[in-house]
């Protein structure tokens, strides 16, 4: 919040019509000691008493102020400045009430008034330069601080507002440079720890991040953004308990802080249990129905929900999505010659080292140059040597990460995009809101969260006939390809096969290897019951939220209190997953919510997978896989079927020796790894939904 200030009148008579000068050196001392709540009844007694004069509308405006009740203070800080648009200091104060209160557009011209009055004052100075900050006229407040630092040099306040102007226009460096000069004058200033704590973290060093935060929490134990911050932080890094504990504190001190309430209700999806987590993120949403992030965050923990339908998922989909209409478009002159090269352009965030790379490859490698020219729209913040590979598959590489959506669109009508494939839908760092400008005649989604956008502006969502059966609940006209709806290209390096554990220790080995919002109160009590039919198994969960004794231990807990005997549970966090699935003989799909690259990654060490057929389509992801695969027997249709089938299977040691040892063949002669045939049904999905356009634009 902006300080305003407080000083007796230039001058004051001993007249009726005005204060004598006993009262207004009162009310300055008053001020002057902190005591505000008094200054503001002397100071509102003082405008029923002398209505027609500044000082007592000037105190009562600067009282409300420090009392943190800005809306409040902006009449009386008007009144004084109506009274006498001479008093500086009035002037100053109302433009910084306007700005307290959310009216930074207002505040501009009643700053700028002062500045001009006194243009050699720094404080005025600064608070235009924060106005211009709010206002995104960057350079305009760079100006203003530079100027309020020659008028006083070392000023910590202009110093470390400059640096958060910076930070805003994208110098991080810059702004970084400002905090740590600033923290050199005042080392007990929460904010600007917390600021250079947010830049600190954004390039990637999380320990010196974190420190930042804590800092500021020594210093001030209530700094709710520090604590948010802090759990986001942690959150990253897989401390999923001291996560949860920083929002809890964050909302106990004020129950109204969005990014809090939105954080924790994902958190606690990660930390698989689900009860709370649409209440939660209901309260961020009613707080603020149109923060992307709070949007983006719920729709990604929903999406898991262990106990809503997925008619009930669906439906917040489209509530988002309705909030962007659908933009009025002409494309008349787009080019309509039948059978000519389509030009196909993709968007992701995800042309890098990740695990979508293995579903990619086989499609871009293989797509025919005759029939379609590739345009990538890189949304990637960091590139890497999987950057560069990627590059080399496409005819055009249009970085996207530094456009804003209007931009980007742009670029893409430019290139005379025919059909636009999103391929993160809901993940992070999506470009939807690109989507919503409808930049081409024709879009889809494909890949991402594997399900529908809700946009309306999105035309196709491209599946198969499994996953996305009759009945499937999409915003898109589904696209249904000919087997599956990836083609999957395992890692450069994995392992070597080994044969099945069981044959060497005589004791079935299960387990999971994914993530842990997959995870539910219905997985973990099918676990623990497979575990009481068969007294020597074992289960593996390997992930890196088991890394830790902290979550180790708390996933021993949740899982006792739904029936898994906890002692037969190893938990780690592998450095070569591959290696790790030797030990496993059968790994257990997560459900309703069907695991992703997991599943592939347990196919190619030989390691058959059972799984639950969900609620479409995402549910059925393993479903379809193992029908691809020609192995259907391991879709269990119900959650007894799932536990039965699991004790059946492991009681089989020579049928999970043979599938072990072919699996790699039977993954390599089917729909899975044939990437030529699945770029092939790509090419005539687009194809189709060309066509479809063209008929329907005549």
């Amino acid at each position: 919040m902006h300080t305003p200030t407080a000083k007796p009148a230039s001058s004051t008579s001993h007249v009726m019509s005005e204060p004598d000068a006993a009262q207004v050196d009162s009310l300055c001392t008053m001020f002057n000691q902190g005591r505000h709540r008094e200054v503001e009844t002397l100071a509102a007694s003082m405008t029923q008493a002398f209505p027609a004069h500044g000082f007592g509308w000037k105190m009562l405006g600067a009282a409300l102020q420090q009392q943190g009740r800005a809306m409040e203070a902006v009449e009386p800080s008007r009144m004084a400045v109506e009274l006498d648009d001479n008093d500086v200091e009035a002037l100053n104060n109302y433009g910084v009430a306007l700005y307290n209160a959310g009216r930074p557009a207002e505040a501009e011209p009643v700053l700028r008034h002062t500045v001009a009055h006194v243009p050699d004052s720094p404080i005025p100075l600064l608070h235009l330069g924060n106005v211009l900050k709010d206002l995104g006229h960057g350079d305009q407040a760079e100006a203003c601080y530079i100027g309020a630092l020659h008028l006083r040099p070392g000023w910590a306040a202009a110093i470390s507002n400059r640096g958060a102007n910076l930070q805003k226009m994208g110098r991080p460096e810059a702004a970084e440079a400002c905090y740590r000069e600033a923290l050199q004058l005042t080392p007990d200033n929460s904010r600007v720890w917390i600021n250079l704590g947010i830049i600190l973290n954004a390039r990637g060093d999380r320990l010196p991040a974190a420190q930042c935060f804590r800092r500021a929490l020594e210093i001030d134990p209530n700094a709710i953004e520090a604590l948010n911050n802090l759990g986001v932080l942690l959150h990253a890094g897989g401390d999923l308990c001291d996560a949860r504990e920083c929002f809890l504190r964050a909302l106990a001190i004020d129950p109204k802080f969005v990014e809090a309430q939105s954080n924790i209700s994902l958190t606690l999806a990660y930390l698989s249990v689900f009860e709370d987590v649409l209440a939660h993120s209901d309260v961020a949403l009613a707080l603020a129905p149109d923060s992307a992030a709070t949007w983006e965050k719920r729709l990604y923990a929903l999406s898991y929900h262990p106990d809503l339908s997925a008619a009930q998922i669906f439906n917040e989909f489209v509530r988002w999505g309705a909030r962007f209409a659908l933009p009025v478009v002409d494309f008349s002159a787009h080019d309509r010659t039948p059978g000519r090269r389509l030009r196909i352009g993709y968007v992701s965030p995800d042309f890098r080292r990740h695990t979508s790379r293995f579903f990619f490859l086989p499609l871009f490698a293989n797509h025919d140059p005759a029939m379609v020219e590739l345009v990538a729209y890189s949304n990637v913040r960091i590139e890497d040597q999987f950057t560069q590979e990627f590059r080399k598959l496409f005819h055009h590489w249009r970085p996207i990460r530094h456009l804003d959506d209007a931009a980007a669109a742009q670029l893409v009508r430019d290139d005379g995009i025919d059909i636009l494939v999103d391929c993160c839908n809901h993940m992070e760092a999506n470009r939807l809101g690109l989507f919503a400008l409808k930049p081409a005649p024709i879009q889809a989604t494909w890949l991402g969260a594997a399900w529908t956008t809700g946009l309306p502006a999105i035309d196709y969502v491209l599946s198969d006939p499994i996953m996305s059966p009759e009945g499937t609940l999409t915003s898109e006209t589904i696209m249904r390809l000919p087997h599956f709806f990836v083609a999957y290209q395992p890692p450069e390096q994995t392992a070597e096969l080994a044969p099945p554990p069981c044959l060497q220790n005589g004791v079935v080995t299960f387990g999971y290897s994914g993530r842990t919002e997959r995870l539910n109160h219905r997985t973990f009590r099918a676990w623990g019951k497979i575990l009481r039919r068969l007294p020597q198994a074992r289960l593996i969960l390997d992930f890196r939220i088991f890394a830790t004794p902290v979550m180790q231990a708390y996933y021993r807990d949740l899982m006792g209190g739904l029936g898994v005997d906890t002692g037969r549970v190893i938990m780690r966090n592998s450095d070569n997953i591959f290696e790790a699935l030797n030990e496993i003989d059968i790994l257990l799909d997560c459900f309703p919510h069907s695991g992703g690259t997991m599943l592939f990654d347990a196919l190619w060490m030989g390691v058959p997978v059972l799984t639950l057929a969900g609620r479409p389509p995402l549910g059925l992801i393993g479903t379809s896989l193992m029908i691809n695969l020609g192995l259907p027997e391991w879709v269990a249709t119900s959650e007894d079927a799932y536990i039965d089938n699991a004790c059946a299977f492991a009681a089989q040691p020579a049928t999970l020796s043979a599938l072990r040892a072919g699996m790699r063949e039977r993954i390599r002669a089917s729909p899975v790894m044939d990437g030529v045939g699945f770029a092939r049904g790509m090419e005539a999905a687009y194809r189709q939904m060309y066509l479809n356009w063209t008929q329907q634009s005549v």
